[in-house]
């Protein structure tokens, strides 16, 4: 069976089965009271996610890169939004061409230049006040203007980058299934047997048994993923699993911290039961670079 038809057939089984535990957990909230719509809302939105994602993913490197591209730039603008830095056109624009000169290189598989992409944006960055002749607020508005152009930006691009090499459907749907995997169990697993809170003051709602269970999940994903990832050891697969479980959570952490500090529950609404982009990829776009260089560094893939 090749990559694609294994791709499919994980896909399959992975909703089929999430959406039986759902029914599951369903029955088990209902007994308890509790509100179970959100829970469905969450679970159908992924068929309106994945298929414009995974189509280009098999299919076409130019398409499925462009489409990591405009979820970069949407992302983005969801952060500029509630951060304010829409409001300086400056570096608005800064960002904007930031991010899509990220991805240019990309679509020319440029690594060299594409690794040393951050420092060119940041010092462009802070060029921006010097050429505008002003001082004030011009720190935190270049250090909002450099969070928002690597991370969103480059960060992200490394997913789009890895259609550019040998294998790369098969590490990016690795990286994607786990990251998106380890979101769903670890929900799951806190909403089933969640008593001991992770991090209280930053998200209330995420607990250590989710987090084990996610983790756990993962590895054992990871596993049987060997079908479309045969060169992996056994030993790579726990630490990308590991990886891919702790980044993501840290990811979504990050995020949380945002929110928090911004006093607002989403990024946006353009997701039914998740939120923006933001709430949704936030896992990724932390995890991405480091699964990326990981591979790199073990079977040298650029």
């Amino acid at each position: 069976m090749d990559v694609t038809k294994n791709i499919l057939l994980t896909i399959g089984l992975i909703l089929g089965g999430y959406a039986a535990i759902l029914l599951i957990m369903t029955l088990i909230l209902k007994l308890k009271q509790k509100s179970v719509k959100k829970m469905w809302v969450r679970y159908f939105a992924w068929f309106l996610i994945i298929p414009p994602i995974l189509i280009p993913l098999i299919y076409s490197t130019i398409i499925f890169q462009a489409v990591i591209f405009i979820i970069s730039l949407l992302a983005y603008r969801e952060y500029a939004n509630v951060v304010g830095l829409w409001k300086d056109k400056y570096y608005s624009i800064f960002c904007y061409f930031g991010i899509s000169a990220t991805f240019a290189v990309v679509f020319y598989s440029r690594f060299g230049l594409f690794q040393v992409m951050p420092i060119y944006l940041i010092v462009f960055s802070l060029l921006i006040p010097i050429m505008r002749g002003e001082f004030e607020h011009m720190i935190q508005k270049s250090c909002l203007a450099i969070l928002g152009v690597i991370y969103f930006g480059w960060f992200f691009a490394h997913i789009a980058f890895l259609k550019n090499v040998n294998n790369g459907v098969a590490y990016i749907f690795f990286l994607l299934i786990l990251t998106e995997v380890n979101d769903a169990s670890a929900y799951i697993f806190g909403k089933l047997f969640g008593k001991h809170k992770l991090l209280p003051g930053i998200s209330p709602n995420k607990t250590n048994e989710g987090f084990l269970g996610g983790l756990l999940v993962v590895i054992g994903l990871s596993f049987l993923l060997k079908p479309i990832t045969p060169q992996f050891t056994p030993l790579h697969r726990i630490i990308y699993a590991a990886i891919i479980s702790v980044g993501g959570t840290c990811g979504d952490l990050v995020m949380s911290f945002i929110k928090r500090d911004l006093q607002i529950k989403d990024f946006g609404k353009i997701l039914p039961g998740h939120g923006g982009l933001l709430d949704r990829f936030d896992s990724v776009v932390f995890v991405a670079p480091l699964f990326f260089h990981l591979v790199n560094l073990f079977y040298g893939i650029v």
